[in-house]
Parts: C-alpha cells; structure tokens; sequence
C-alpha cells in the first residue's frame, strides 16, 4: 500500500532503535537539530507516547507498578503507535521530518526477546503503521549500557532480557531502511556515522509506505 501522490516533497521519518541506555534520546536531538540547522521543518516523537490514557498505563506497567499478560501489553503497546499514526503521517504529507526515540521494532524486539511471545504475531500487529524511511539501530556493548544513570529502573533493564531483545533485533537487519551503527562510541562519534544516511535519504525521498510492504 503506497500513496498516489509522489513523495518528493514531504517530510522524511527516521526512526531510531537500540536497546536500552544506548543513546537514542541523544542522538534523535542531534539529529533534530540538524536537520533544523538545514533548513527544514522537524519534530520529535518518542514511543511509549506516555501522554495519552495508554500511555500512561504503559508508564505503570514499565515502572513496575502494575502487572500484565504479555499478549495485553504487546497489544497496549501496538495500540500506542497507532494512535499517533495519523499525527506522524500528516507531518510528514505537510513537509515536517519526524525523528522518532522507539518504534514497531522495539515493540517486536522486547514482546518477543523478552516475554518470549511470537515474532510474527507480534509482527503483525504492526502491519499498516507508517514505515520509517530509515532505521538508525544503535549497536552497544550491553555491559557499558548497564553502567549508564537509570539502567534499572525499569522492567526490561537487566542483561538476561536486553541480552534476548537484542537478538531478535537482528530479524530486521535485511530490511532496506536498518542502518547499524556502532553506539560504543561517543555521541559526537556516533553521530558523525548517522548524518550520511539522513542526506542519502534526503537525496531520494520516496512516496509515504507502510509496514510490512517489504514483505
């Protein structure tokens, strides 16, 4: 399912996704930034969207607070993206980047590896949601993650289950848009290997698509 209208004029949607402590929140206001500084129209998202009556719940269940099936929270989660998947498209229609913290990819990465639910189901649930034109996956050693302020707080923050949500991250790293970068590095490092895969996009900006179309 793609749009009729061509795509040269609209916004790019880059997303970016990493276990945690890897640095994406750092790297989605760089990139903000920059795109900014060149000209263009930008805004941040970020998922769980911990605004919204889902989201809040999800904030709980996160925080340990409240328990969940696991089936409940991936379709809680799933739910939260979808609610936001017209805002994120009419940006994007009206010319305005959108940098998202957290994605569909997130959500499969840590139902799956880390509650041990099945990937294509959990797959599924996605279809139809916005397709980011690329994915900027940050790629650290776990045990410097785990030394980061916050690592812990919340539920899935321990090796055993960053360790199994990492592995299923490597499912999408045939897909066109997945860019692995090395977030050992420091952040002006790690971003200085993120700019040429935004202009390369910039350079070919293709008609709005939708998960799973590469399928």
């Amino acid at each position: 399912m793609q749009e009729k209208n061509p795509g040269k004029k609209r916004g790019i949607f880059i997303v970016l996704e990493g276990t945690d402590r890897s640095g994406k929140t750092t790297q989605s206001k760089k990139i903000r930034d920059y795109l900014i500084s060149i000209g263009r129209k930008c805004i941040e998202t970020k998922f769980p969207d911990r605004s919204t009556n889902i989201g809040k719940m999800l904030d709980s269940y996160l925080g340990k607070s409240i328990k969940m099936a696991p089936q409940v929270s991936h379709l809680l989660f799933t739910a939260n993206r979808w609610e936001l998947n017209n805002y994120i498209k009419e940006n994007l229609e009206n010319g305005i980047d959108v940098v998202c913290d957290r994605y569909s990819f997130s959500g499969i990465a840590y139902s799956s590896g880390a509650i041990n639910l099945d990937f294509e189901w959990c797959k599924s649930r996605e279809q139809g949601l916005i397709s980011p034109d690329v994915v900027i996956f940050l790629e650290i050693n776990l045990d410097l993650s785990s030394t980061r302020s916050g690592f812990g707080v919340e539920i899935y923050e321990n090796i055993s289950d960053q360790s199994s949500v990492r592995k299923v991250y490597q499912k999408f790293s045939n897909y066109s848009f997945w860019r692995k970068i090395n977030a050992s590095q420091s952040p002006d490092d790690v971003f200085k290997e993120i700019i040429p895969h935004i202009e390369k996009v910039l350079q070919n900006i293709k008609p709005i698509s939708y998960l799973w179309d590469e399928d």
